[in-house]
């Protein structure tokens, strides 16, 4: 991407576990950077363990040295040096509205749409809005949904490397025992797509840019939100 070298100031929007199997995916984190208002990919992300050290929040505003991302030639992606401080973050008061502006520029309005762009070159992440109806599935855990769009082919079932929802599933594991599938789906399956309006942030392999899986969710409250607003 353009001047890969850079300091950066990043709005830390998703955090992606890394995976083993075909396509290869690795640790990374998703965000908007704060000159250009676009999309980044840090990868790799450089994790200690289950998380950063200190565990880095998503909706933080990190400051990063970026370097060309070996070996990954999609747009958004860049490589990460050094050290990664967290210096702000952003609240998830009034519905959310601190937040809208960082999704909205980054809306598409189904997955096929993401996959054209991702062949031409375009773009291999976005937001897309799910129709109502789309549940969590689980071991591998994965999310099925149809676009609330009228071009939608689906419905689609994407892989979910969301750090978040992994760790919620690892939680309840521990919490529930032989229960865990069924408690986890009441809070992060269909109920969750009922009671937010939910987002789903699609990004493509590196190994394959037409494949998509899910790296993150924005689940703002149920409640109309004025784009004259903000």
């Amino acid at each position: 991407m353009e001047d890969a070298r850079a300091e950066r100031d990043v709005l830390a929007i998703a955090k992606v576990v890394g995976s083993t199997d075909f396509p290869v995916e690795r640790p990374a984190v998703i965000g908007v950077d704060r000159e250009t208002g676009r999309l980044l990919r840090l990868v790799p992300f450089p994790w200690k363990g289950a998380d950063t050290d200190p565990p880095l929040l998503r909706w933080s505003w990190i400051h990063v040295r970026t370097a060309p991302a070996a070996f990954d030639q999609r747009p958004e992606s860049t490589g990460v040096e050094g050290e990664v401080p967290a210096t702000a973050y952003v609240d998830a008061k009034d519905g959310w509205r601190l937040r809208w502006p960082f999704v909205r520029s980054h809306l598409r309005s189904s997955l096929e749409e993401l996959q054209q762009l991702a062949r031409d070159g375009v773009a291999t992440a976005a937001f897309v809005r799910p129709a109502p109806g789309a549940d969590v599935m689980q071991l591998p855990l994965r999310l099925r949904f149809r676009c609330d769009a009228p071009e939608c082919a689906g419905p689609h079932e994407l892989p979910v490397l969301d750090w978040e929802l992994h760790e919620m599933a690892r939680a309840s594991r521990e919490r529930f025992g032989p229960q865990w599938a069924t408690r986890f789906r009441e809070t992060w399956g269909a109920p969750l797509f009922e009671r937010y309006d939910v987002h789903l942030l699609l990004s493509s392999y590196a190994q394959a840019l037409t494949r998509f899986y899910v790296a993150g969710l924005f689940y703002p409250p149920r409640a109309p939100e004025d784009p004259h607003e903000h």
